[in-house]
């Protein structure tokens, strides 16, 4: 890919910015109409919002309280079409509301009963009510005392960044240039229009140079920083939010269904999830001033969200904790909203007058709807001859009718082998022929050595962060598990990853910066 970037005379199509979600679908999506792409993102690919979500891919409960009726709508239909092109990554999962009054009884169902309405024909099972007993079963350790009952309903699950590589795979797939750990210095203009960008390759420090008919800003958080790159002036809209999750220990829930507390005390709602052998819990959304906020678990986040859980999970408590992380969420703001918590995640495009493309906004959910959108309206400022989208309809890397979807399917994520879909076939090939490879990382983590080697030889995987937080999510799952595991991991990869002598020197001299970042109390 470097070196179709570097070829001599090199101009193309779309150049994207940004290798979240949307800059990601951004790239599929043009690759996929037909026009020669390249996406350039800084960090790894999902490093920062995309990979640090609560793993739902949803309509958006809250919204029909606020009567958002059309972006549930939409939510919903770009849900069933990740779940078609992506059923190896999109789960269902039921997710159970309990009540503890009639009032609150019967407020939830009408919520999720119009909920399940508005999602028949999508392939997720309808809502239904549980009584008290049947929803002790479902969600054993739940409050039983002034227990009603309650609904389950079914939302999407996923691994967002496993999600964000198999969209970044497909891409490539279809001739798409993508590089992550690439830096846009500046972006390029002649005669006051935008032709490209000076960019720097940080594996090698080397310099880029691409011109491109029309560029695509998506960096999500970093929008108007990166605007700021070339002539125009930041649109200055942005509001951001911190989103902080825990992971606790896999046996408060039953593997089996989720939890949503229905209103927390500051009037939103939280979730615990089984995912991928532990308990997944948030979200805080607390506004902050800047994209650059601190990226580690607030304590206070941390332990707001323990004793909003505590109230329905009695067992729930600090010592439960296993790892941490926070987000920031990019907004778009009118600026008449007083909090970010009644912002709704839709998204805005925006074109300045030097001819830069800026898409912002939005969620993991509609990331496709966003990037459709987004290159429509860079074929008319780029020139370009316009073609049909194909998106809604094409399937991810991995997706797959064949027995491996019976377990890509199952309720939950909790093997991570079915999150590879057809692809399983390569990593299990790589331990036929390397049997060292099978060994697991430690008792606390459910991978082994093959899928720390298979990421730096087929997943675009440069450094130890991004195999242990992304390719995998060891960091994410449990962070002294995955500390301890580090040398381990390192040793492999050096062996058979097809790096050089000192990259896993270099890399361990990180693991003490990177496990600072998943530490719920420091």
């Amino acid at each position: 890919m470097v070196d179709y970037i570097k070829s001599d005379g090199r101009s193309v199509d779309v150049l994207v910015i940004g290798g979240g979600a949307t800059g990601l679908y951004t790239a599929l999506e043009s690759v996929s109409r037909g026009y020669s792409t390249v996406l350039l993102e800084r960090g790894d690919f999902a490093s920062g919002t995309s990979s640090e979500s609560t793993k739902l891919i949803h309509g958006g409960v809250r919204y029909l309280r606020q009567g958002r009726l059309g972006l549930v709508r939409e939510s919903l239909r770009e849900r069933r079409f990740l779940r078609q092109n992506a059923p190896h990554l999109v789960r269902p999962l039921p997710i159970a509301v309990p009540a503890y009054s009639r009032w609150q009884q019967f407020k939830n169902s009408i919520g999720i009963t119009g909920y399940s309405a508005l999602s028949l024909g999508a392939g997720f099972p309808t809502a239904r009510f549980l009584n008290p007993t049947s929803f002790t079963n479902a969600v054993p350790g739940i409050e039983a005392d002034g227990l009603t009952g309650g609904m389950v309903f079914a939302d999407g699950q996923t691994d967002d960044a496993r999600l964000a590589l198999a969209i970044a795979k497909t891409a490539a797939a279809h001739g798409a240039a993508l590089l992550n750990h690439a830096t846009v210095r500046a972006i390029r203009a002649t005669s006051g229009r935008v032709v490209g960008v000076q960019a720097q390759n940080n594996v090698d420090g080397s310099s880029l140079t691409i011109d491109a008919k029309v560029t695509i800003n998506a960096t999500g958080v970093h929008t108007d920083s990166t605007i700021g790159l070339g002539s125009d002036t930041p649109i200055g809209l942005m509001r951001w939010s911190r989103g902080t999750h825990i992971v606790m220990a896999r046996t408060l829930l039953d593997g089996h269904h989720g939890l949503l507390i229905p209103e927390t005390s500051d009037g939103r709602v939280v979730f615990a999830l089984p995912w991928l052998g532990g308990t997944l819990v948030g979200t805080t959304d607390v506004d902050v001033a800047s994209p650059d906020a601190d990226r580690m678990a607030p304590e206070q986040d941390v332990e707001f969200l323990v004793e909003e859980l505590e109230k329905f999970l009695p067992k729930a408590g600090k010592a439960k904790i296993l790892s941490a992380f926070t987000g920031i969420r990019p907004l778009v703001s009118s600026g008449s909203v007083a909090s970010t918590s009644k912002i709704a995640r839709s998204h805005r495009i925006f074109i300045s007058d030097s001819g830069l493309v800026t898409i912002t906004g939005g969620k993991w959910t509609t990331a496709r709807l966003m990037a459709e959108q987004t290159v429509s309206a860079a074929v008319q400022v780029g020139g370009l001859s316009d073609t049909r989208s194909r998106s809604a309809n094409l399937r991810l890397q991995g997706a797959c009718d064949t027995a491996i979807d019976s377990v890509a399917t199952a309720t939950s994520i909790v093997d991570p082998d079915s999150l590879y879909g057809s692809e399983l076939a390569g990593l299990k090939e790589l331990e036929a022929r390397i049997p060292e490879l099978t060994a697991p990382w430690n008792e606390d983590l459910p991978y082994r050595l093959s899928h720390a080697v298979y990421a730096v030889r087929k997943e675009m995987a440069l450094t130890l962060e991004d195999v242990m937080a992304r390719r995998t999510r060891a960091f994410f799952l449990n962070v002294d598990a995955a500390t301890n595991s580090a040398p381990k991991v390192a040793g492999a990869i050096s062996r058979y990853g097809n790096v050089d002598e000192e990259w896993a020197t270099r890399e361990l001299a990180h693991v003490p910066e990177i496990a600072s970042k998943f530490r719920a109390f420091r």
